[in-house]
């Protein structure tokens, strides 16, 4: 048999392979690129199983995180058209951080519907010569629009997705740390990209674990994710994941160059809380209510950090000393105002006979602590309440009372079932130790709590 015709032959072998499995595809299109990296196998994988499940009629969502530059945008481009390619009338839509990052992966993957090879596999998926726009572009045998997707913020109207994707929403560690624009990326996915998902739209999550509240990072958490892969640059014995991607040695400079949380979020694929956290869950200490009674404290104590409707929580632990043990029975944390809050503390204050309260009164907060004062020895004269001021920078008293905190404080186990306690509890976890939160309500209060103890009761520790 003449060369030319085995050639053939295996050509025809390799297109009838790539058009039913994609790791094949990838292989047929790339091999230099992919045959040095097997890694992405398992995102072929992944993949590959979103398909064929959404061929069954079931929806899936998958993650995808692994370190820079490890070929993951270019995987997922390459399936966003082989998916076009088995569903030539139907639409993908792809968001990211950026509207200029969306327009790469849209040009891309439509230059990769362009090529000779994709055109032996999928010879019927052809782009529609009128509509090629990176904005959105069609096929010629879409329904309404092939490819499609924004930034962040950007408009997304008038089209359906059957696979949905999610690539990179956030630019940076900043980015993703930030409260302010982890509550912009989530109401923006809820109202542009969510809303644009068909029934039965399989979603793909791709992107660094940069932290648990991010948008990946969410989903992992709650178990919304039916598969991950999560491929880490140094593997459990300190080896690069990949000499094609980056040698051991050039991953151990990277990492002493680099700042420790970003090294195990961005190369790691390990959230920055890590390390990060100043108060992680894993290092506080909780107490069953059911083993405890706190009737038999010797001394209770509230500490109020007020706030009004806003960005800011009112919060106001209440504190029962037994020993040298500090517990935290019940804890009011809302944004609900002072008209709300100050009935609530008056009537939770006087009901559980707090022997001393401390309001913190900088700037005008100082007439909400006399209002409080007044209300609560009108019902309760025993109660001592002060209105105190802060002088020191706010992390600092943080940082300061920290280990006190993590070393005598008790919390109720059965956090979780009561709404402001969990939000609290919340709240306290999510604080970051280089200050970057931005709600530091619970930390702070606790500050106060911590620093009246040590002041007023320091033999006991």
């Amino acid at each position: 048999m003449q060369p030319d015709v085995v050639a053939h032959i295996d050509e025809g072998v390799d297109i009838a392979l790539a058009r039913l499995d994609f790791w094949h595809f990838c292989l047929y299109y790339d091999p230099e690129f992919f045959e040095q990296r097997p890694f992405l196998e398992d995102v072929a994988d992944i993949l590959q199983w979103v398909y064929s499940e959404y061929k069954q009629g079931i929806s899936r969502k998958v993650g995808i995180s692994m370190p820079p530059r490890a070929g993951k945008s270019y995987t997922v481009s390459i399936f966003c058209a082989w998916w076009l390619g088995q569903f030539p009338e139907k639409s993908v839509m792809r968001n990211t951080c950026t509207a200029t990052l969306y327009a790469k992966f849209s040009y891309d993957v439509r230059n990769i519907v362009s090529t000779k090879k994709f055109k032996k596999v999928f010879p019927k998926a052809q782009m529609a010569p009128d509509k090629q726009n990176l904005a959105g572009w069609n096929l010629s045998t879409a329904k309404q629009v092939s490819y499609f997707g924004a930034g962040v913020g950007g408009t997304i109207i008038g089209f359906g997705a059957n696979l949905a994707l999610s690539d990179d929403l956030y630019k940076d560690m900043q980015d993703a740390l930030s409260e302010t624009i982890q509550e912009g990326v989530a109401m923006w996915k809820q109202s542009a990209h969510n809303s644009r998902m068909e029934k039965n739209c399989p979603e793909v999550y791709v992107g660094t674990r940069w932290t648990r509240n991010d948008e990946i990072g969410k989903a992992t958490e709650k178990g919304q994710l039916d598969k991950t892969v999560v491929i880490p640059a140094l593997n459990e014995n300190g080896e690069s994941f990949c000499d094609a991607v980056k040698s051991t040695e050039e991953y151990l400079k990277i990492k002493a160059d680099t700042d420790y949380s970003i090294w195990l979020a961005e190369y790691q694929q390990e959230p920055a809380e890590v390390a990060g956290l100043l108060f992680p869950l894993s290092e506080l200490k909780f107490y069953d209510p059911s083993q405890v009674n706190i009737n038999r404290a010797e001394y209770k104590f509230t500490y109020v950090d007020p706030a009004d409707e806003g960005g800011d929580f009112n919060a106001a632990p209440d504190c029962y000393l037994i020993g040298n043990r500090i517990y935290i029975p019940s804890v009011i944390f809302n944004k609900d105002g002072t008209d709300v809050n100050i009935p609530s503390l008056v009537e939770s204050i006087c009901t559980q006979r707090i022997e001393n309260v401390e309001v913190e009164g900088n700037s005008a907060w100082i007439l909400f602590g006399k209002d409080l004062r007044g209300k609560i020895q009108e019902r309760f004269a025993d109660c001592n309440v002060r209105v105190i001021k802060n002088t020191v920078n706010k992390q600092t008293r943080i940082l300061a009372q920290a280990a006190f905190i993590k070393n005598h404080f008790y919390f109720r186990m059965d956090y979780d079932s009561i709404p402001q306690y969990r939000a609290f509890i919340k709240n306290l976890t999510g604080y970051l130790r280089e200050g970057a939160s931005k709600n530091d309500d619970g930390p702070d209060s606790l500050t106060g709590v911590a620093n009246h103890f040590k002041s007023t009761l320091s033999h006991l520790w």
